[in-house]
């Protein structure tokens, strides 16, 4: 299965090596984690608008993290 940028923010949240290396240098990160490059170029370009329009779909189902 293909890694998301999805899978790649809920990573951020639950992994602090990745977090570190992400706050170093967060394309090479990206790159590393395995996302495809289009979704390297949002977080290059830093294109918050358009993570946040593929959040804001509600017909998708919502996941819930409990710590």
């Amino acid at each position: 299965m293909a890694k998301s940028i999805g899978d790649f923010l809920v990573e951020l949240d639950t992994n602090s090596k990745l977090l570190e290396a992400y706050k170093k240098d967060p394309v090479a990160t990206a790159k590393k984690y395995g996302l495809p490059d289009d979704e390297v170029q949002i977080i290059a370009d830093k294109k918050w608008d358009e993570l946040s329009k593929r959040f804001d779909d509600t017909s998708k189902t919502i996941r819930v993290i409990n710590y």
